[in-house]
Protein backbone atom coordinates (compact mmCIF):
# COMPACT_ATOMS: atom_id res chain seq x y z
CA UNK A 1 0.00 0.00 0.00
CA UNK A 2 1.10 3.57 -0.64
CA UNK A 3 1.11 5.89 2.36
CA UNK A 4 -0.73 9.21 2.44
CA UNK A 5 2.68 10.90 2.65
CA UNK A 6 3.76 9.23 -0.58
CA UNK A 7 0.52 10.29 -2.26
CA UNK A 8 0.97 13.85 -1.08
CA UNK A 9 4.55 13.87 -2.37
CA UNK A 10 3.46 12.66 -5.79
CA UNK A 11 0.61 15.16 -5.88
CA UNK A 12 3.08 17.91 -5.11
CA UNK A 13 5.31 16.72 -7.88
CA UNK A 14 2.41 16.77 -10.33
CA UNK A 15 1.54 20.33 -9.31
CA UNK A 16 5.17 21.33 -9.81
CA UNK A 17 5.03 19.84 -13.29
CA UNK A 18 2.35 22.28 -14.45
CA UNK A 19 4.07 25.62 -15.05
CA UNK A 20 3.39 27.56 -18.21
CA UNK A 21 6.53 26.24 -19.85
CA UNK A 22 6.03 22.59 -18.85
CA UNK A 23 5.53 21.12 -22.32
CA UNK A 24 8.33 18.78 -23.34
CA UNK A 25 10.02 18.65 -26.72
CA UNK A 26 9.05 16.20 -29.40
CA UNK A 27 12.02 14.02 -28.65
CA UNK A 28 11.47 11.59 -31.51
CA UNK A 29 11.91 14.44 -33.99
CA UNK A 30 15.30 15.19 -32.49
CA UNK A 31 16.12 11.49 -32.59
CA UNK A 32 15.33 11.22 -36.31
CA UNK A 33 17.46 14.27 -37.00
CA UNK A 34 20.28 12.66 -35.06
CA UNK A 35 19.94 9.56 -37.21
CA UNK A 36 20.25 11.67 -40.33
CA UNK A 37 23.58 13.02 -39.11
CA UNK A 38 24.91 9.75 -37.75
CA UNK A 39 24.67 8.10 -41.16
CA UNK A 40 27.39 10.37 -42.60
CA UNK A 41 30.97 9.15 -43.08
CA UNK A 42 33.18 9.71 -40.02
CA UNK A 43 36.89 9.26 -39.51
CA UNK A 44 38.08 7.48 -36.37
CA UNK A 45 38.96 10.60 -34.36
CA UNK A 46 35.56 12.14 -35.01
CA UNK A 47 33.82 8.93 -34.03
CA UNK A 48 35.65 8.87 -30.70
CA UNK A 49 34.94 12.54 -30.08
CA UNK A 50 31.20 12.29 -30.68
CA UNK A 51 30.86 8.97 -28.86
CA UNK A 52 32.62 10.53 -25.87
CA UNK A 53 30.23 13.48 -25.75
CA UNK A 54 27.13 11.31 -25.30
CA UNK A 55 25.97 10.96 -21.69
CA UNK A 56 25.06 7.45 -20.55
CA UNK A 57 23.07 6.03 -17.65
CA UNK A 58 21.98 2.58 -16.56
CA UNK A 59 18.31 2.56 -17.53
CA UNK A 60 17.33 -0.72 -19.21
CA UNK A 61 15.30 -3.41 -17.44
CA UNK A 62 16.45 -6.52 -19.32
CA UNK A 63 15.42 -9.05 -16.63
CA UNK A 64 11.91 -7.64 -16.29
CA UNK A 65 9.34 -10.51 -15.99
CA UNK A 66 6.79 -8.26 -17.73
CA UNK A 67 8.66 -8.69 -21.04
CA UNK A 68 6.61 -11.13 -23.10
CA UNK A 69 8.28 -13.80 -25.25
CA UNK A 70 11.65 -12.55 -24.03
CA UNK A 71 13.65 -15.05 -26.12
CA UNK A 72 11.98 -13.79 -29.31
CA UNK A 73 12.88 -10.20 -28.41
CA UNK A 74 16.55 -10.78 -27.66
CA UNK A 75 17.62 -9.13 -30.92
CA UNK A 76 14.76 -6.65 -31.23
CA UNK A 77 15.43 -2.98 -31.92
CA UNK A 78 13.02 -0.97 -29.78
CA UNK A 79 14.04 2.57 -28.90
CA UNK A 80 12.19 4.41 -26.13
CA UNK A 81 12.51 8.14 -26.81
CA UNK A 82 11.82 10.49 -23.91
CA UNK A 83 11.64 14.28 -24.04
CA UNK A 84 12.99 16.12 -21.03
CA UNK A 85 11.88 19.55 -19.81
CA UNK A 86 14.87 19.91 -17.49
CA UNK A 87 15.80 23.57 -16.87
CA UNK A 88 19.36 22.87 -15.72
CA UNK A 89 22.45 24.11 -17.55
CA UNK A 90 21.76 25.71 -20.93
CA UNK A 91 18.06 24.89 -20.54
CA UNK A 92 17.72 27.46 -17.72
CA UNK A 93 16.73 30.04 -20.34
CA UNK A 94 13.33 28.28 -20.52
CA UNK A 95 12.50 29.22 -16.93
CA UNK A 96 13.50 28.14 -13.46
CA UNK A 97 11.53 25.01 -12.56
CA UNK A 98 12.90 22.41 -10.16
CA UNK A 99 13.25 18.80 -11.21
CA UNK A 100 12.74 17.13 -14.55
CA UNK A 101 9.63 15.85 -16.29
CA UNK A 102 8.71 13.83 -19.37
CA UNK A 103 5.69 14.91 -21.39
CA UNK A 104 6.43 13.07 -24.62
CA UNK A 105 7.27 9.36 -24.74
CA UNK A 106 7.51 7.47 -28.01
CA UNK A 107 8.42 3.85 -28.71
CA UNK A 108 10.21 3.31 -32.04
CA UNK A 109 10.35 -0.26 -33.42
CA UNK A 110 12.59 -1.13 -36.35
CA UNK A 111 11.56 -4.35 -38.11
CA UNK A 112 14.00 -7.25 -38.34
CA UNK A 113 14.52 -6.69 -42.08
CA UNK A 114 14.93 -2.92 -41.53
CA UNK A 115 12.19 -2.16 -44.06
CA UNK A 116 9.49 -0.95 -41.66
CA UNK A 117 9.36 1.37 -38.65
CA UNK A 118 6.46 1.53 -36.19
CA UNK A 119 6.22 4.59 -33.93
CA UNK A 120 3.87 4.42 -30.93
CA UNK A 121 3.02 7.54 -28.91
CA UNK A 122 1.95 6.98 -25.31
CA UNK A 123 -0.30 9.75 -23.92
CA UNK A 124 1.17 11.50 -20.89
CA UNK A 125 -2.24 11.49 -19.14
CA UNK A 126 -2.88 7.75 -19.62
CA UNK A 127 -4.00 6.18 -16.34
CA UNK A 128 -1.76 3.12 -15.99
CA UNK A 129 -0.40 0.60 -13.52
CA UNK A 130 3.04 1.77 -12.41
CA UNK A 131 5.25 -1.11 -11.24
CA UNK A 132 7.34 -0.92 -8.09
CA UNK A 133 10.09 1.60 -8.79
CA UNK A 134 13.07 3.03 -6.95
CA UNK A 135 13.04 6.79 -6.46
CA UNK A 136 16.06 9.06 -6.85
CA UNK A 137 16.71 8.88 -3.10
CA UNK A 138 16.73 5.08 -3.14
CA UNK A 139 13.26 4.62 -1.66
CA UNK A 140 11.03 1.88 -3.08
CA UNK A 141 7.70 3.22 -4.38
CA UNK A 142 5.10 0.45 -4.38
CA UNK A 143 3.07 -0.52 -7.43
CA UNK A 144 0.06 1.75 -7.91
CA UNK A 145 -2.18 3.38 -10.50
CA UNK A 146 -1.30 6.86 -11.70
CA UNK A 147 -0.69 8.98 -14.80
CA UNK A 148 1.86 7.49 -17.16
CA UNK A 149 3.85 10.73 -17.04
CA UNK A 150 4.41 10.33 -13.30
CA UNK A 151 6.67 7.30 -13.84
CA UNK A 152 9.51 9.59 -14.87
CA UNK A 153 9.00 11.82 -11.84
CA UNK A 154 8.82 8.84 -9.49
CA UNK A 155 11.88 6.95 -10.73
CA UNK A 156 13.37 8.54 -13.85
CA UNK A 157 14.04 6.64 -17.07
CA UNK A 158 14.27 3.25 -15.32
CA UNK A 159 10.74 3.59 -13.96
CA UNK A 160 9.40 4.83 -17.30
CA UNK A 161 10.97 1.87 -19.11
CA UNK A 162 9.58 -0.55 -16.52
CA UNK A 163 6.12 1.04 -16.93
CA UNK A 164 6.25 0.73 -20.73
CA UNK A 165 7.29 -2.92 -20.49
CA UNK A 166 4.49 -3.65 -18.01
CA UNK A 167 1.96 -1.90 -20.25
CA UNK A 168 3.07 -3.44 -23.56
CA UNK A 169 5.19 -6.51 -22.91
CA UNK A 170 7.69 -5.04 -25.40
CA UNK A 171 11.37 -5.18 -24.49
CA UNK A 172 12.95 -1.73 -24.54
CA UNK A 173 16.42 -2.35 -25.99
CA UNK A 174 17.63 1.25 -26.27
CA UNK A 175 16.84 4.49 -24.49
CA UNK A 176 17.37 8.07 -25.68
CA UNK A 177 16.59 11.30 -23.80
CA UNK A 178 16.82 14.73 -25.46
CA UNK A 179 16.32 18.20 -23.97
CA UNK A 180 15.09 21.61 -25.20
CA UNK A 181 18.46 22.88 -26.40
CA UNK A 182 19.15 19.63 -28.22
CA UNK A 183 15.86 19.91 -30.07
CA UNK A 184 16.62 23.42 -31.24
CA UNK A 185 20.13 22.47 -32.33
CA UNK A 186 19.10 19.52 -34.45
CA UNK A 187 16.27 21.43 -36.13
CA UNK A 188 18.62 24.32 -36.89
CA UNK A 189 21.02 21.80 -38.43
CA UNK A 190 18.40 21.17 -41.11
CA UNK A 191 18.11 24.92 -41.71
CA UNK A 192 14.34 25.05 -41.32
CA UNK A 193 11.43 22.64 -41.18
CA UNK A 194 8.50 23.38 -43.47
CA UNK A 195 4.98 22.96 -42.05
CA UNK A 196 1.56 23.81 -43.43
CA UNK A 197 -1.12 25.60 -41.41
CA UNK A 198 -4.75 25.78 -42.60
CA UNK A 199 -5.19 29.18 -40.95
CA UNK A 200 -3.40 32.07 -39.28
CA UNK A 201 -2.23 31.28 -35.75
CA UNK A 202 -0.77 33.37 -32.95
CA UNK A 203 0.30 31.79 -29.67
CA UNK A 204 0.62 34.60 -27.09
CA UNK A 205 2.62 32.42 -24.74
CA UNK A 206 5.49 31.65 -27.13
CA UNK A 207 4.85 34.46 -29.65
CA UNK A 208 4.72 31.84 -32.41
CA UNK A 209 2.98 33.09 -35.56
CA UNK A 210 1.84 30.92 -38.45
CA UNK A 211 0.20 32.16 -41.61
CA UNK A 212 -2.13 30.13 -43.85
CA UNK A 213 -0.16 27.76 -46.07
CA UNK A 214 3.58 27.08 -45.96
CA UNK A 215 5.67 28.14 -42.95
CA UNK A 216 9.43 27.67 -42.56
CA UNK A 217 10.31 27.13 -38.89
CA UNK A 218 13.73 27.47 -37.29
CA UNK A 219 14.69 25.61 -34.12
CA UNK A 220 13.00 27.98 -31.68
CA UNK A 221 9.82 28.22 -33.75
CA UNK A 222 9.69 24.45 -34.20
CA UNK A 223 10.04 23.96 -30.44
CA UNK A 224 7.15 26.37 -29.86
CA UNK A 225 5.11 24.55 -32.52
CA UNK A 226 5.42 21.07 -31.01
CA UNK A 227 4.97 22.28 -27.42
CA UNK A 228 1.88 24.42 -27.99
CA UNK A 229 -1.50 23.04 -27.03
CA UNK A 230 -4.22 25.56 -26.19
CA UNK A 231 -3.86 27.72 -29.32
CA UNK A 232 -3.29 24.94 -31.87
CA UNK A 233 -5.72 22.22 -32.92
CA UNK A 234 -8.40 21.16 -30.44
CA UNK A 235 -6.36 22.17 -27.39
CA UNK A 236 -5.94 18.63 -26.07
CA UNK A 237 -2.80 16.61 -25.43
CA UNK A 238 -4.14 13.94 -27.81
CA UNK A 239 -4.53 16.58 -30.51
CA UNK A 240 -0.98 17.67 -29.80
CA UNK A 241 0.23 14.07 -30.29
CA UNK A 242 -1.39 14.00 -33.75
CA UNK A 243 0.29 17.29 -34.70
CA UNK A 244 3.63 16.04 -33.41
CA UNK A 245 3.33 12.90 -35.52
CA UNK A 246 2.59 15.01 -38.59
CA UNK A 247 5.61 17.16 -37.80
CA UNK A 248 7.79 14.08 -37.37
CA UNK A 249 6.67 12.83 -40.79
CA UNK A 250 7.76 16.14 -42.32
CA UNK A 251 11.14 15.94 -40.59
CA UNK A 252 11.63 12.36 -41.76
CA UNK A 253 11.06 13.36 -45.36
CA UNK A 254 13.51 16.24 -45.07
CA UNK A 255 16.12 14.23 -43.19
CA UNK A 256 15.96 11.36 -45.66
CA UNK A 257 16.68 13.54 -48.68
CA UNK A 258 20.38 13.58 -47.76
CA UNK A 259 20.90 17.37 -47.92
CA UNK A 260 22.64 17.41 -44.55
CA UNK A 261 25.20 14.88 -45.74
CA UNK A 262 26.41 17.13 -48.58
CA UNK A 263 27.40 19.99 -46.26
CA UNK A 264 30.43 18.89 -44.16
CA UNK A 265 30.47 22.01 -41.98
CA UNK A 266 26.78 21.76 -41.15
CA UNK A 267 27.12 18.04 -40.46
CA UNK A 268 30.06 18.69 -38.11
CA UNK A 269 28.15 21.35 -36.17
CA UNK A 270 25.08 19.16 -36.12
CA UNK A 271 26.85 16.14 -34.66
CA UNK A 272 28.73 18.24 -32.13
CA UNK A 273 25.57 19.87 -30.78
CA UNK A 274 23.42 16.77 -30.96
CA UNK A 275 25.79 14.40 -29.16
CA UNK A 276 26.08 16.92 -26.32
CA UNK A 277 22.29 17.02 -25.99
CA UNK A 278 21.38 13.35 -25.64
CA UNK A 279 21.51 10.79 -22.86
CA UNK A 280 21.38 7.09 -23.74
CA UNK A 281 21.56 3.77 -21.90
CA UNK A 282 25.01 2.38 -21.13
CA UNK A 283 24.67 -0.32 -23.80
CA UNK A 284 24.03 2.06 -26.71
CA UNK A 285 27.09 3.27 -28.60
CA UNK A 286 27.55 5.91 -31.24
CA UNK A 287 28.03 2.99 -33.62
CA UNK A 288 24.58 1.62 -32.72
CA UNK A 289 22.97 4.95 -33.58
CA UNK A 290 24.97 5.28 -36.77
CA UNK A 291 24.03 1.72 -37.80
CA UNK A 292 20.36 2.44 -37.21
CA UNK A 293 20.67 5.65 -39.20
CA UNK A 294 22.21 3.79 -42.12
CA UNK A 295 19.29 1.34 -42.07
CA UNK A 296 16.71 4.13 -42.04
CA UNK A 297 18.38 6.43 -44.56
CA UNK A 298 16.95 4.78 -47.68
CA UNK A 299 13.67 3.75 -46.07
CA UNK A 300 10.45 4.45 -47.97
CA UNK A 301 8.51 7.02 -45.88
CA UNK A 302 5.34 5.00 -46.54
CA UNK A 303 6.82 2.26 -44.38
CA UNK A 304 7.24 4.52 -41.35
CA UNK A 305 3.85 4.37 -39.63
CA UNK A 306 2.59 6.17 -36.53
CA UNK A 307 0.22 4.88 -33.87
CA UNK A 308 -1.16 6.26 -30.63
CA UNK A 309 -1.63 3.72 -27.84
CA UNK A 310 -5.28 2.60 -28.33
CA UNK A 311 -7.72 4.60 -26.21
CA UNK A 312 -11.03 3.51 -24.64
CA UNK A 313 -11.98 6.79 -22.93
CA UNK A 314 -10.49 10.25 -23.53
CA UNK A 315 -12.11 11.80 -20.44
CA UNK A 316 -11.65 9.23 -17.74
CA UNK A 317 -12.27 9.70 -14.00
CA UNK A 318 -10.42 6.90 -12.16
CA UNK A 319 -12.60 5.29 -9.47
CA UNK A 320 -11.69 6.19 -5.92
CA UNK A 321 -9.94 9.41 -6.94
CA UNK A 322 -10.95 13.05 -7.33
CA UNK A 323 -9.09 13.48 -10.63
CA UNK A 324 -10.71 13.70 -14.06
CA UNK A 325 -9.77 14.27 -17.67
CA UNK A 326 -7.39 11.32 -17.78
CA UNK A 327 -6.98 8.82 -20.63
CA UNK A 328 -8.14 5.23 -20.23
CA UNK A 329 -6.27 2.95 -22.61
CA UNK A 330 -7.96 0.12 -24.51
CA UNK A 331 -6.32 -3.01 -23.13
CA UNK A 332 -7.67 -5.40 -25.79
CA UNK A 333 -6.73 -3.24 -28.77
CA UNK A 334 -3.42 -2.49 -27.12
CA UNK A 335 -2.60 -6.19 -26.88
CA UNK A 336 -3.20 -6.54 -30.62
CA UNK A 337 -0.86 -3.64 -31.41
CA UNK A 338 1.87 -4.58 -28.95
CA UNK A 339 1.77 -8.26 -29.95
CA UNK A 340 2.32 -7.24 -33.56
CA UNK A 341 5.48 -5.37 -32.56
CA UNK A 342 6.74 -8.33 -30.53
CA UNK A 343 6.07 -10.64 -33.50
CA UNK A 344 7.42 -8.08 -35.98
CA UNK A 345 4.23 -8.12 -38.07
CA UNK A 346 1.45 -5.71 -38.99
CA UNK A 347 -1.44 -5.59 -36.47
CA UNK A 348 -4.24 -8.03 -37.32
CA UNK A 349 -7.71 -8.62 -35.91
CA UNK A 350 -7.70 -10.64 -32.70
CA UNK A 351 -9.42 -14.04 -33.15
CA UNK A 352 -9.19 -15.23 -29.56
CA UNK A 353 -12.74 -14.40 -28.55
CA UNK A 354 -14.69 -15.23 -31.71
CA UNK A 355 -15.93 -13.04 -34.58
CA UNK A 356 -18.75 -11.38 -32.65
CA UNK A 357 -16.46 -9.82 -30.07
CA UNK A 358 -13.08 -9.91 -31.82
CA UNK A 359 -10.88 -6.87 -31.41
CA UNK A 360 -10.22 -4.90 -34.59
CA UNK A 361 -6.63 -4.24 -35.56
CA UNK A 362 -5.49 -0.74 -34.52
CA UNK A 363 -4.93 1.48 -37.54
CA UNK A 364 -2.00 3.88 -38.00
CA UNK A 365 -2.85 7.54 -37.62
CA UNK A 366 -0.59 8.34 -40.60
CA UNK A 367 2.66 7.44 -42.32
CA UNK A 368 5.73 9.59 -42.87
CA UNK A 369 4.71 9.87 -46.54
CA UNK A 370 1.39 11.58 -45.74
CA UNK A 371 1.31 15.30 -46.46
CA UNK A 372 -1.29 17.27 -44.54
CA UNK A 373 -2.21 20.88 -43.87
CA UNK A 374 -3.78 20.78 -40.44
CA UNK A 375 -3.23 21.57 -36.78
Amino acid sequence: MVSSTDRSTRAGRRRAARPTLRRAVLSAVSFVLLLAGFSGGLVAWAYQKYDGQIRRIGALQTKDPNIQQAAKQLHAENYLIIGSDSRSGANATFGHVAGERSDTTILVHLSHDHRRVSVVSIPRDAWVDLPTCTSSNGRAVAEHHEMFNSAFTVGGPRCTIATVQKLTGIAVTHFVKIDFVGFQSVVNALGTVTVCSPKAVYDPQSKLRLHPGTNHLNGQQALDYVRARETLGDGSDLGRIKRQQQFLGIVLRQAMNGALMTNPLRLRDFLDAATKAITVDTGTTFGDLRGLATSMHGLDPKHVVFYTAPIANRDYSPPGTSVSGKVLLDAAAGRVLYRSIINDTAPTRSKSTGPSSATAAPQPTLSAADKTCSL
